[in-house]
């Protein structure tokens, strides 16, 4: 198949980006403990970039760090010693012709670093009861990463209007960094609960004061971190947004019509791209895999193609959309560039694969939330499929100088993946099973779950 929409280049503002394949922003849990960007998680962006991204978000650098963190790993951008480390990442991924956008970020009423180390919870307003499930879906020890017997008591803090005027601020001065140390533009992120969603959400936002009620309102913070930010890195530095398309399981959430109407807002005010998402009520579990990471292709689809129609900027689309797909709904102007997390976690080669017209060499990602579910117990992201998803250093594939004869035995998923390792690395293998066709359990897997096939048959394609 010729993936020719996207294989074509495309601007952001000033920026021009290869192809219309991006790495969409993700929590990875692998920055420094002062939040630095270290070895590890610049050699975790380096690997997407050098696979053929055109474009990288980093997801989540906090604003206020440690304030308004929501995972003890996640990148910082809260103060001049950030710099060194950004600088360095941006280097690393420039050098394959790839671009990095930083995803500045506050946790705001979900900062779960915040909660942990009882430092006061920045919300716009005190948020109704829950009506909670998530650990009905955790096994007993995913629970222990939020039960600790010796954790302070949460201190919810209704923001005053000096506390907005400081986290603004807060915003203009992360964005200096980056563009300081490199980056390419930010995204400022209005979604998935944090800060400015928890503002914008008529859900969560029951003020009496000019930042809440109606829409203009609600909107004031984004409307005013949006100004601050364009003050602060000059007009030619490109900016974009990052904005829920709906709120799933929320009473009074944010509608695709509140999405439509704030992204025409922030078009109005100087942004460059929107980027287009979706949340839930983060307490009931089910949701998780309807709203950002959906477990139904082209979930969000819609949502960008309804805001795409109206506005007049460039839309990055995610949500488990095929390449196949992305490549359609690019050639019919659904929206413009699809932005990928699981996909390249899963292969962070497929870019190039998709640009040299090798579909079928693509690792395929079988949608079983290993990587997200990381994150949600606080520990570094891994991927079911691929072993060298948060290990490209200590897990890089090196030629071996003194190639021999190997046996493996046992052809299922391990001993195949084993025996590709084994092959790349310069060695001569041999693959033994008892069974008359290669799989093991894998192929009752598939079975019970479908998407283990694809895997099962890339697997047996690649030993073949």
């Amino acid at each position: 198949m010729n993936f020719r929409h996207l294989a074509q280049p495309c601007r952001i503002g000033s920026l021009e980006i290869k192809n219309r394949m991006a790495v969409t922003a993700m929590g990875v849990n692998l920055a420094e403990a002062d939040g630095s960007c270290g070895d590890k998680i610049i050699a975790f962006h380096e690997r997407q970039a050098k696979g053929g991204a055109g474009l990288i978000i980093l997801g989540v650098p906090g604003v206020a760090w440690p304030d308004g963190g929501n995972q003890p790993r996640q990148i910082a951008i809260s103060e001049d010693r950030h710099i060194p480390g950004l600088k360095t990442m941006a280097e690393a991924i420039h050098a394959y012709d790839a671009k990095v956008i930083a995803q500045i970020h506050h946790g705001g009423m979900v900062s779960a670093q915040d909660m942990k180390e009882g430092r006061p919870v920045w919300i716009p307003s005190y948020p109704k009861p829950a009506d909670m499930d998530l650990f009905d879906h955790m096994l007993p020890h995913e629970m222990n990463a939020f039960f600790d017997p010796e954790a302070p008591p949460i201190n919810m803090h209704v923001m005053t209007k000096e506390d907005i005027e400081i986290l603004i601020a807060k915003y203009a001065a992360a964005a200096a960094r980056a563009k300081e140390a490199g980056i390419d533009g930010v995204e400022i992120h209005a979604g998935h609960g944090y800060m400015i969603s928890g503002f914008l959400s008529p859900s969560s936002n029951t003020r009496e004061d000019e930042y809440g009620g109606s829409f203009e309102n609600r909107a004031r913070l984004l409307v005013e971190i949006i100004a601050a930010v364009r003050q602060a890195v000059g007009g030619d530095f490109p900016i974009s947004c990052k904005l829920d398309s709906k709120e799933y399981g929320k009473d009074s959430g944010i509608t695709i019509e509140d999405a439509i109407a704030t992204a025409k807002l922030v078009q109005d005010e100087g942004v460059n791209a929107v980027t287009v998402t979706a949340y839930h009520d983060a307490g009931r579990g089910a949701l998780h895999s309807e709203s950002h990471t959906p477990h139904l292709p082209d979930h969000n689809v819609k949502s960008a193609a309804a805001i795409k129609q109206a506005i007049d900027l460039p839309v990055i689309a995610s949500g488990r959309i095929e390449p196949e797909s992305a490549d359609q709904f690019i050639g019919s102007g659904r929206f413009d560039v699809v932005s990928m997390g699981r996909k390249v976690l899963a292969d962070p080669d497929l870019p190039n694969k998709i640009v040299a017209g090798a579909i079928e060499k693509i690792r395929p990602c079988v949608y079983c939330y290993c990587c997200i579910s990381q994150i949600y117990v606080l520990k570094q992201v891994k991927c079911a499929v691929n072993p060298e998803t948060g290990y490209e250093q200590e897990r890089q594939l090196i030629a071996t100088d003194q190639p021999r004869r190997i046996a493996v035995v046992g052809g299922g998923p391990a001993g195949m993946e084993a025996a590709l390792r084994l092959n790349e690395r310069g060695h001569r293998v041999s693959l033994f099973d008892s069974g008359k066709k290669l799989g093991g359990t894998l192929a009752f897997a598939s079975i019970a779950y479908e998407p283990n096939g694809c895997l099962l048959h890339w697997l047996r394609q690649q030993v073949a």
